[in-house]
């Protein structure tokens, strides 16, 4: 007799599946299991559909993008179907036959920036019709039959990513399609351009209130419409503002168009992230933020030294951050309840680091860099940050012997510690990468540590892997990463 699987019911596997939300690859094996498996699981692969392409490989998430676009053209109305055949953009009359499921009812998430790559890299469609029409005019209709079909069937989005003059095509105004009204007035997600059509998110601020995460890209600083958009949410919690490829203003980014409306969510803002901006002082009186990232030669830092923010746990910092003097007084006064400090792109200095461990005693992760001649440094972090878990580091000397490095770590980091990750190019032997093992697996308590190296030599090197296999084997090694790009 063959055994069948216990049918559970619906409410209990959606439930299952849910946590299989990060895990793409395996949810989608379970569209195999059966119809009812099928049911569930593909509803919760489609609320962000666009995230699947990162579950492959750069050069096959074209490829991946391709079949979403195809599945979304299969579920077109009849209606569309026939105008974009009579306009054209078809070779032969398409299928009537939908598809198993209602495909767009399930997104929660819509990306018009991943919807246009798809179709700038499509142009095959309609390239041997002898009514060919112009590629920047087809790829606008089919993009205005597929945002109908959205705003029609989809009950309502939750994130929406919308990147205008993507390739230099021209994006339907869908916010006046049947159905845009409840399909959006939910949002509590936003990415977008800061030269998107005004009058696109002046409509917006008239239905949508309960945007909590906001990211604009800034390209040009007409921002009447935005301002409205931002005026009009009700609580703010987060704020990414970035300059985008084409801003040319070496001057960095002028935010003061939209301070006014800023400034009512001074209170509710928790996480700011800012690149490129030429002034820090507007943000001084968001004193409730918990996360707060400056990147790329952010602004003026002499004022926000002084400024004390009761609340922030974790500080981000890279490329064109401020003296050191001025940054570890911030430090003095906003030091002692950051869980994350990270430091990245900047010169070396022994007295910042000094900082850190006399400021900082309740880190859990740093990312910091080191010269040889200030390694002691180190012990000093490990002695006063007792709660630190992990610990990255950047060299600012190439081929640094790591040795001694190995030896803090394993002697001095505090009992739950448990990640190291090194970039640049740290030299590490056989046998210093034996001794640490050893090393660690004597610790009292004993924890298994994650162990992240950028190097490109260290994972060609057939005995340092056979060393990683072994202490992976005994538990030692959790988890062993070769992490060539990433910074934070």
């Amino acid at each position: 007799m063959t055994s069948q699987l216990p049918i559970l019911p619906v409410d209990c596997l959606k439930k299952i599946f849910e946590c299989l939300d990060d895990d793409k690859v395996t949810l989608h094996s379970c569209l195999l299991v059966s119809r009812l498996w099928c049911r569930v699981s593909v509803e919760i692969l489609w609320r962000n559909i666009w995230e699947f392409k990162c579950t492959v490989s750069q050069v096959y998430r074209l490829d991946v993008l391709s079949k979403i676009f195809s599945t979304l053209i299969s579920c077109l109305s009849n209606e569309s179907k026939e105008f974009l055949f009579n306009k054209g953009v078809f070779n032969s009359t398409p299928t009537t036959k939908f598809p198993l499921f209602n495909y767009p009812s399930f997104c929660k998430v819509l990306s018009i920036l991943d919807l246009m790559i798809i179709d700038n890299n499509l142009k095959k469609i309609s390239k041997n019709h002898k009514s060919f029409i112009l590629l920047k005019e087809r790829n606008y209709l089919i993009a205005q039959e597929i945002l109908k079909m959205f705003m029609k069937e989809t009950p309502s989005l939750k994130k929406l990513i919308y990147n205008s003059d993507i390739y230099g095509s021209k994006i339907p105004n869908f916010i006046n399609f049947s159905g845009a009204r409840d399909c959006l007035k939910n949002l509590s997600e936003m990415r977008c351009s800061s030269n998107i059509n005004s009058e696109f998110f002046y409509q917006l601020s008239k239905i949508c209130h309960n945007i909590q995460s906001l990211t604009i890209e800034f390209s040009i600083t007409t921002l009447d419409g935005l301002n409205d958009l931002i005026f009009s949410q009700n609580s703010l919690k987060s704020l990414s503002i970035m300059r985008c490829i084409d801003y040319d203003d070496r001057n960095g980014i002028d935010c003061a168009k939209i301070v006014p409306s800023l400034t009512k969510h001074s209170n509710t803002l928790t996480k700011l992230f800012l690149q490129g901006i030429s002034t820090l002082s507007f943000f001084t009186r968001f004193r409730n933020l918990k996360e707060l990232h400056l990147s790329s030669e952010a602004g003026d830092f002499k004022e926000l030294q002084y400024v004390i923010f009761p609340y922030l746990e974790i500080l981000k910092l890279c490329y064109g951050y401020p003296e050191f003097e001025m940054l570890i007084k911030f430090l003095e006064n906003n030091g002692k309840n950051l869980r994350e400090f990270y430091v990245y792109g900047c010169d070396s200095n022994n007295s910042l680091n000094l900082a850190i461990a006399k400021f900082c005693p309740n880190l859990r992760s740093l990312y910091t860099q080191l010269l040889f001649d200030e390694i002691e440094s180190l012990v000093v972090i490990f002695s006063s940050c007792q709660q630190l878990e992990s610990f990255k580091t950047l060299w600012d000397e190439s081929n640094f012997e790591g040795k001694k490095l190995l030896e803090i770590v394993a002697k001095y980091s505090p009992k739950n510690f448990h990640e190291l990750t090194l970039y640049n190019y740290v030299k590490l032997s056989l046998d210093d990468l034996e001794s640490f093992f050893i090393n660690w697996k004597t610790r009292i308590p004993q924890k298994s540590i994650s162990f992240i190296v950028r190097d490109s030599e260290f994972i060609k090197n057939s005995k340092k892997k056979k060393i990683i296999k072994k202490y992976k084997s005994l538990g030692i090694i959790k988890k062993f990463e070769y992490d060539e790009y990433s910074n934070f």
